[in-house]
């Protein structure tokens, strides 16, 4: 699977020299024929090392003609769909007001679900178990923003996640078990809690917040693990 994002920063590099090396600046000890004071080097330093994942593609699908699709606009509006057709595709719109959205789907194939939120209440949760793969696209927009988005593939299957929230209380979660899991994960303005879990092999995560209550950060990742952080106010 390939979820687009521009290339972020890299993380944890510093042009520092690490502590310990004989040669940094201050140093008393031997180097290159600086005799300094007497003493033993120092120890080599120990610190985190963290990868940073290369950019990376959530596919929009190619079946956009044979799915389900929900368009609400104003006062309560509330949407379910629950799938289990092989390859299916769901998508739900919703402007203004109470704003509950809801997709499940249990494939042999692959899932992708696109929700859309934009005023209000926005509340949406996506549950997918597909088993070559899974594919989310949430984006909420003002006032109550609470996504939630859960995704379970086959053993070799992958993951694909992207979900925006912009303005507002903004509440987010994902949780990801496959073979190969990537999300790209933003919050901007306002409250702004966010975790994720990534379960299995090949882990990818963008994590991104910028304004107002920048959460602690809530992340687990087993298996290989990647990921790049940026938390701005």
């Amino acid at each position: 699977m390939t979820v687009a994002a521009t290339t972020p920063p890299a993380l944890a590099k510093s042009d520092h020299t690490p502590p310990g090396n004989p040669c940094a600046k201050g140093n008393g000890n031997p180097c290159n024929g600086n005799n300094g004071n007497a003493g033993a080097q120092g120890n080599a330093g120990h610190g985190t090392s963290y990868s940073t994942p290369d950019p990376f593609t959530v596919p929009r699908p190619e079946i956009e003609n044979r799915g389900a699709y929900i368009s609400q606009i104003g006062d309560s509006n509330d949407a379910t769909i629950v799938q289990s057709a092989d390859t299916a595709y769901a998508r739900i719109r919703q402007d203004g007001d109470g704003n509950h959205a809801r997709v499940e789907q249990k494939e042999d194939a692959t899932s992708y679900a696109d929700l859309k939120q934009d005023g209000d209440d926005n509340d949406a949760e996506i549950l997918q178990q597909g088993l070559t793969g899974n594919v989310a696209y949430l984006t909420q927009s003002g006032n109550g923003n609470h996504a939630r988005a859960t995704q379970s593939a086959g053993a070799t299957a992958e993951n694909g996640a992207i979900l925006t929230q912009t303005g507002s209380d903004n509440r987010m979660s994902l949780l990801q078990d496959g073979n190969d899991n990537q999300a790209i994960l933003t919050q901007d303005g306002d409250a702004n809690t966010m975790s994720a879990q990534q379960l299995g092999d090949a882990n990818r995560l963008v994590w991104q917040q910028s304004g107002n209550g920048l959460t602690d950060l809530q992340i687990t990742q087993s298996g290989g693990a990647s990921m790049q952080i940026s938390q701005s106010n």
